[in-house]
């Protein structure tokens, strides 16, 4: 809830989103419906809330687990053609052939919530494509655009400060906007260093972004001598250890 007001502050005093469209996506779970996005942007020219895409395929994988024919056909008719109709249809179909060993309490009842789902997200469902948009391109699943920063600050046990957590994403974020050189080689803000220190550590950082190539040496070969008459297992061991192709 902290998070929550920290985001709704931040969004309403550094911006002016009155005209601006806004494009929110989520998996639907509770404190992350429509109406909470709804709450954090507060108000804008146009909210515009999408179904994540992965979570809702999913779901649909998890409900319908007992027919596994049918999860590709309702994700078709749901996400690829957004046919209200046809995707009644398909779930018609599927409670129709819920007999014999297939006819248990269990799985009507997933039905029964994977409709119940549908119906009631359908319009955060519709696809980019088909909204007719300002702009010709949005965010992707939700996941894979989060993931770059929590597998790189939640994983492993990591344990940041606040001062940590912030530059770390900062960090990742300019590598993502392609803007870490810029950000790296410009002047360094709140004068915490003297210019000699500056040009000193800006120095240091072109250094590090400057592609190197290092020479490849291969791969050293070897060979164990027997320093005594005759046969031996080291003649035996020196003999294979040749032949081996590396």
């Amino acid at each position: 809830m902290d998070a929550l007001q920290e985001i709704k502050a931040y969004l309403a005093n550094p911006y002016d989103l009155s005209d601006t469209l806004i494009i929110s996506n989520a998996d639907g779970g509770a404190g992350y419906a429509k109406k909470d996005f709804d709450e954090i942007v507060g108000y804008c020219r146009q909210h515009e809330p999408f179904l994540d895409v992965f979570h809702l395929n999913k779901k649909i994988k998890d409900r319908l687990g007992f027919m596994p024919a049918m999860p590709s056909k309702l994700i078709s008719a749901v996400e690829f053609k957004y046919d209200r109709h046809l995707t009644d249809v398909i779930l018609d179909t599927i409670e129709s052939n819920l007999v014999d060993e297939l006819n248990t309490p269990e799985n009507h009842e997933n039905l029964k919530r994977l409709r119940s789902y549908l119906h009631r997200r359908w319009v955060d469902i519709k696809p980019f494509k088909m909204r007719h948009l300002s702009v010709i391109k949005a965010i992707g699943c939700c996941e894979s655009n989060h993931r770059k920063y929590t597998y790189r600050v939640k994983g492993q046990g990591k344990y940041w400060s606040e001062d940590g957590a912030e530059g770390i994403l900062r960090v990742l974020t300019c590598i993502k906007n392609k803007e870490l050189e810029y950000w790296l080689s410009s002047e360094f803000a709140g004068g915490q260093l003297d210019i000699g220190d500056q040009g000193e550590l800006k120095g240091a950082v072109r250094a590090s972004l400057r592609k190197t190539h290092e020479a490849h040496l291969g791969i050293h070969h070897g060979a164990i001598e027997s320093l005594t008459a005759g046969h031996s297992y080291l003649d035996d061991f020196g003999r294979k250890l040749s032949q081996i192709n590396i």
